[in-house]
């Protein structure tokens, strides 16, 4: 009796075996882009199983018709979902608006992470300009910008008004693409006016909009305390320090740090005096 068992197993095993539809573990890696290793934590975790391993040696074979499932749980491990959410996806264990509400959870999830990509990004740029960049000098033809000018109220704090400037442009749903602080020279003192904003969307640049620089500039480099008002301080250094002929009785700063450096204790700007 156990060797008609027997017997019986071998020959169902040879059957398999002659079936042109069975590929080894590493054709079947090699067909769906997923590695052995992938391959063997699917299996452990009852994703996706071998369609025969083999009694002998272990080896596994999968079955052509599994190439489909294959690739569609490669793609939902891209798309950043777990082994038990894949499970749940691939055994239809979900309704149609928990797999819609999964998906707009993991995009979210992903938007995230772009974002914080790209202040990253900003705040590595920023790096680069400390370090190459602080108190050079730089002589350049500045291209004109529409801006979004913010006026200043006399005496007014410019970090208060920069915050209130942010609050305009969340009112408006639009993002500044940079900000610049506008400084008017007059008998000697040097105050600031208004605070402008290069906004991304080009109708709002068109609202109340001026138009900044198409002039030809001396830059400074600066890492200042904002706090400490020292801007100003800084403009009048650069001015007692160096030969300026000024073209017109405004100078200008713009500040380089995102967003969320622009309330630090040290902020990077260029000072941008316009020459003759």
């Amino acid at each position: 009796m156990c060797f008609d068992y027997l017997h019986s197993n071998l020959l169902k095993v040879g059957d398999l075996l002659v079936n042109n539809n069975l590929l080894l573990i590493k054709e079947f890696s090699q067909l769906t882009g997923l590695s052995r290793k992938a391959l063997y934590l699917y299996e452990q975790h009852n994703i996706l199983n071998p369609a025969f391993i083999h009694p002998d040696n272990d080896y596994r074979y999968y079955d052509q018709n599994q190439l489909l499932a294959a690739k569609r749980i490669r793609l939902l491990k891209q798309a950043g979902l777990t082994l038990d959410e894949i499970r749940e996806v691939i055994y239809e264990k979900l309704s149609e608006d928990e797999i819609n509400n999964l998906i707009e959870e993991k995009t979210h999830l992903e938007m995230g992470k772009i974002k914080a990509a790209n202040q990253a990004i900003e705040k590595l740029e920023t790096l680069r300009h400390i370090i190459t960049e602080s108190n050079k000098v730089k002589k350049e033809y500045l291209e004109s910008v529409n801006v979004f000018e913010y006026n200043l109220t006399p005496n007014e704090n410019i970090c208060v008004a920069l915050n209130n400037s942010e609050e305009i442009m969340k009112q408006l749903s639009v993002k500044a693409k940079e900000k610049i602080i506008k400084y008017k020279l007059i008998d000697n003192q040097i105050n600031p006016v208004s605070i402008a904003l290069q906004v991304e969307n080009e109708e709002l640049n068109n609202f109340k909009s001026e138009i900044y620089f198409g002039i030809e500039t001396t830059q400074f480099y600066y890492d200042i305390d904002p706090y400490q008002e020292e801007s100003v301080v800084k403009i009048k250094e650069i001015m007692d320090d160096n030969t300026l002929e000024l073209s017109e009785s405004y100078v200008y700063e713009r500040i380089l740090n995102s967003d969320d450096y622009l309330y630090s204790s040290k902020r990077l700007s260029i000072f941008i005096f316009p020459t003759k």
